[in-house]
């Protein structure tokens, strides 16, 4: 699957916004960790993201800081 991004620029940096619906496909929330891979191919450069497992520490500590 392939879609078409346009760079976002916040204070001089640029981003790459996850559209809705694909962040919701993907199960992607504001706990997900995501990792960037650059690949050099013939063609250019490729960006490659991959999701992270979610570690169950974070949830243990969300719990434990949790208010009573």
């Amino acid at each position: 699957m392939a879609i078409q991004l346009t760079p976002t620029r916040i204070k001089g940096s640029k981003y790459l916004l996850i559209p809705k619906d694909l962040a919701q496909l993907l199960e992607i929330d504001d706990e997900s960790i995501l990792n960037l891979t650059i690949e050099d191919t013939g063609k250019g450069q490729r960006l490659v993201y991959s999701i992270r497992e979610k570690s169950s520490n974070s949830t243990e500590n969300s719990s434990h800081n949790a208010p009573r």
